[in-house]
């Protein structure tokens, strides 16, 4: 019988769980609210009679050049943040100690076949039938705790990857505001921004502060 139990985690478990260190506007809400304001009664009324006027006016209103942007490399972080360290490990010793319980119970098993094997042959047949459904239990047994312990897992994860993301989401809001920044972007390898300029790299600041946040709390 050979083991169709899978390790749950993998080295972009981290990466995908950093990767939504992508912040959204934090400044959203206030550049609508003031894009409002700044529409005249005759702009209004000119909307108002001609819908499609919405998105031009808009447009034309909108000023880029004070926005403040950075970007966070998210394999740096998920390298040195404890927060990802922290849960990295905690879902290692999850699944290490669930491989060590299946180890255990394949390693009764391969004793009970070995002993059957070896003495099949002056066994009687009312003997070599029991030993043989007491083997196909055991094999039943296996298959049963791997499911068990695979769904354990999986929901584990869940649970911790979730917390994870809500945490690491709060903080890294309020690092964004404490910056000064109006949008910080994701940057990872093989993720689909192909450049950003190193001048607006605040990796280390947000990891550094990152730390410190975790670590108060």
């Amino acid at each position: 019988m050979k083991s169709t139990y899978l390790p749950i985690l993998n080295s972009g478990l981290i990466l995908i769980i950093v990767c939504i260190l992508i912040f959204n506007s934090i400044k959203e809400d206030d550049n609508e609210t003031s894009n409002d304001k700044n529409i005249n009664p005759q702009q209004e009324q000119a909307v108002q009679s001609n819908p499609i006027a919405i998105e031009k006016i808009s447009s034309d209103e909108l000023d880029f050049s004070n926005l403040k942007i950075a970007f966070v490399n998210s394999d740096t972080v998920s390298t040195y943040y404890e927060f990802a360290k922290d849960v990295q490990a905690s879902l290692l010793k999850k699944q290490s100690s669930a491989e060590k319980q299946i180890k255990n119970k394949y390693k009764e098993y391969e004793k009970m076949v070995s002993a059957y094997q070896q003495s099949a042959k002056i066994m009687g047949q009312s003997e070599a039938q029991e030993k043989g459904q007491q083997i196909a239990l055991l094999e039943q047994e296996i298959m049963q705790l791997e499911q068990s312990l695979n769904q354990k897992l999986t929901s584990e994860e869940l649970k911790i990857t979730s917390d994870y993301v809500i945490q690491t989401n709060s903080y890294m809001q309020g690092i964004g505001k404490q910056l000064g920044f109006d949008y910080v972007l994701s940057y990872r390898m093989g993720g689909p921004m192909l450049y950003a300029n190193p001048e607006l790299d605040i990796t280390n600041k947000v990891i550094e502060l990152l730390n410190i946040e975790y670590k108060a709390n």
